[in-house]
């Protein structure tokens, strides 16, 4: 099996900065253009083909005394058609038109408050079923501690929504490059899955000295109507089934970095990073874990920056999945 592939891809990009209400306008648009087919042999099988379309218009206005923030409107639009026995998702087109606020404020040097909110408006298209349109928000608050020993806090607070997308609704077929067979809750008789609605919590606390920087981050994210791909135990054509479904579900996880210097002379700069990150989930019902979590990771990394040369090596480090 082979891939004829090809991707054309714009990128634009603008800043405009001015003396008025908002001292910095930022607009990105790219423009994809991608397509493959997949040949068993010399003979030509499933093809896709996908245009898409992604702009942001970000305004940042003026401090007023000590906030500071941004507005702006969002727009992502994928026009996906797929051919052939093994296309395992109809043909859709999907777009999304978003507004979103994001504001900051220093009541002292030590504090910092945060809010943001967001709305969002999705439609799908396909000719397998009707449009879908719904509407989902979010928004979260968060504060910054500054800390003696120069130490910082963090905490957010957000509750957000998440529309389905197309594969979870229309999905029926092989999947072949990740070996499944998919089916959408649309093509399995359960109709439209409901939106996620998820509320989550995170904590990061913050260190540096002279040759250590460090961060530690705990989560804990409860979400009703988790949308799940779940084994089925059954095969079609030798591969296994998964359905899409949906459930109320917890995960928990942390992460932690730590940064040290090495070496540091003139224009030279030597560091190496540690990480970890885990993440543990399962639903509230039943206490089942849920299916394609990763595992529990660690690796190191160095990385170089000199005055010609900036180059970098990392190795990971995946402990086995057997939850």
């Amino acid at each position: 099996i082979s891939i004829d592939l090809d991707q054309t891809r714009y990128d634009v990009r603008a800043v405009y900065e001015s003396d008025g209400l908002f001292e910095k306008t930022s607009l990105r648009v790219a423009q994809n253009d991608y397509r493959h087919t997949e040949f068993e042999g010399a003979d030509a099988g499933t093809r896709y083909d996908t245009d898409g379309t992604d702009a942001r218009l970000e305004l940042k206005h003026r401090p007023i005394g000590n906030l500071e923030g941004a507005i702006g409107i969002q727009f992502n639009r994928i026009d996906l058609k797929a051919e052939g026995d093994e296309a395992f998702v109809p043909g859709s087109e999907t777009s999304q038109l978003s507004l979103f606020a994001f504001e900051e404020y220093s009541p002292t040097e030590n504090w910092v408050l945060q809010g943001s909110a967001r709305i969002e408006r999705q439609t799908i298209k396909t000719p397998v079923a009707k449009t879908f349109e719904d509407t989902a928000a979010g928004a979260s608050i968060g504060a910054i501690r500054n800390l003696p020993r120069n130490l910082k806090l963090s905490a957010n607070l957000a509750l957000t929504e998440r529309h389905p997308n197309a594969t979870e609704l229309y999905a029926d077929g092989p999947h072949v490059a990740v070996q499944r067979f998919e089916r959408g809750s649309v093509v399995l008789g359960n109709g439209v899955l409901d939106k996620e609605v998820s509320t989550n919590l995170d904590v990061t606390l913050r260190g540096a000295t002279n040759r250590l920087e460090w961060t530690l981050t705990g989560y804990i994210n409860a979400v009703d109507d988790y949308v799940l791909l779940s084994p089925t135990g059954e095969e079609v054509d030798e591969l296994p089934i998964f359905d899409y479904g949906q459930a109320d579900v917890e995960l928990y996880g942390a992460e932690a970095e730590l940064l040290v210097d090495l070496f540091e002379k003139d224009n030279e700069h030597l560091h190496a990073r540690l990480f970890t990150d885990f993440v543990h989930g399962e639903e509230k019902s039943s206490g089942a874990y849920l299916p394609r979590l990763p595992p529990l990771r660690l690796g190191l990394g160095l990385h170089y920056r000199g005055q010609r040369l900036d180059g970098s090596i990392t190795a990971v480090y995946n402990r086995k999945q057997d939850k």
